[in-house]
């Protein structure tokens, strides 16, 4: 029995590797039937491209194209390095992420929520303290919030529930859903929002530092705020847009306030070690903070910046292992399983379509949904 070969573009082969950071010729090097596939000297049965979009997450009726299809990021994406192609891990979470929004926002609405009524009322033109004193009337929290908390772990698992509280959705995750396969690095992603009058959703990489998560929650917390979707990599905030320059001034100010800063640098000075636990904020941002006060100068800072930086860098993935159900809600978002589950008892959602928007199989979905830590 003849076994049947499919011609399959060229280009829809090459992109279809590019797409995910590497070289044709790369990927040939590891996989020489590839290279057949390019030459057309030996092609491959519809399981071998099935098999292919599997591995490289391509919809399989993409592969049959006369063309490579123009992917474009659904919200503006800054970081230092720019690619052809954007993170394809990166690009399938904001889309994973729009689904589940654009769910809840239409079930929020027919469930007669209200609005919320802070989602984009500031700007660019308004006044960075100003902005801080709302987040702290939104959220409820005093200017010193963080001193209560001995780490930061705490402090960010109080600081999402408040934002939760008030329907933003705060997802944390290192991985596209709970695939671990599929890491988000942080180069390319340290979070992004995307904005919604009934449903906004904050993203955070978690495998990024904890003291960096923080910064990056209220960092996103602006975006909200300021009505624009976007999404962040590791940046140089000096060349970025005056929208990120105001969200990144509106994080370092809201959580190093002027006062309460002045005050433990007249008590402890440069001990960026001591002022980190504090404040539950990086030692670039406390001594950015240091310079904009007139502590130290331009050149004390970027010497600090750059010892810093060339430091061996600190393991900050996610723990193996562990109780599978915390981390799991992490990821869903508590307030957004609350929903889910809601819709479910309410026959407004079917359990086919629940498993799908939350990335859970049936059987786990429910024992999340009745564990102790859900709870």
């Amino acid at each position: 029995m003849s076994i049947t070969r499919i011609h399959i573009n060229r280009d829809i082969l090459i992109w279809a590797v590019e797409r995910i950071g590497k070289t044709a010729d790369e990927y040939a090097l590891e996989n020489p039937k590839f290279q057949q596939w390019l030459e057309g000297t030996k092609l491959p049965t519809f399981k071998n491209i099935e098999q292919f979009a599997q591995k490289f997450h391509v919809p399989l009726g993409y592969m049959f194209l006369a063309n490579p299809p123009q992917e474009v990021f659904p919200i503006p994406f800054f970081r230092n390095h720019v690619d052809r192609y954007h993170n394809i891990n990166v690009y399938d979470t904001i889309i994973e992420m729009q689904e589940r929004q654009s769910w809840l926002s239409a079930y929020l609405r027919k469930m007669n929520f209200e609005e919320i009524d802070f989602v984009g009322t500031f700007s660019i033109k308004n006044d960075i303290q100003e902005a801080c004193n709302k987040i702290r009337d939104i959220l409820q929290v005093p200017h010193n919030w963080a001193f209560d908390y001995r780490n930061v772990d705490d402090a960010l698992k109080y600081i999402t529930r408040k934002m939760e509280d008030k329907g933003i959705i705060v997802s944390y995750n290192g991985v596209v859903g709970f695939n671990n396969s599929r890491p988000i690095p942080v180069t390319d992603c340290r979070g992004f929002t995307l904005v919604d009058n009934y449903a906004p959703f904050i993203f955070i990489n978690s495998k990024d530092a904890k003291v960096a998560q923080m910064f990056t929650l209220i960092h996103e917390f602006a975006h909200v705020l300021t009505g624009y979707s976007a999404g962040l990599g590791e940046m140089n905030m000096e060349h970025a847009s005056d929208l990120e320059q105001f969200c990144d001034k509106v994080a370092a100010y809201f959580l190093v306030p002027d006062l309460l800063f002045r005050e433990a640098w007249a008590t402890v000075g440069e001990r960026y070690d001591v002022l980190s636990k504090r404040f539950k904020v990086s030692r670039f941002v406390l001594a950015r903070r240091a310079m904009d006060l007139g502590f130290i100068n331009r050149e004390r800072f970027f010497w600090l910046y750059n010892r810093w930086n060339n430091e061996p860098p600190i393991k900050t993935n996610e723990r193996q292992g562990g109780n599978f159900y915390p981390s799991a809600i992490k990821k869903s978002s508590r307030s957004f399983l609350i929903h889910v589950n809601n819709a479910l008892n309410r026959n407004m959602l079917l359990h086919m379509d629940a498993y799908r928007l939350t990335g859970l199989k049936g059987d786990t979905f429910h024992k999340i949904i009745n564990s102790p830590f859900f709870i």
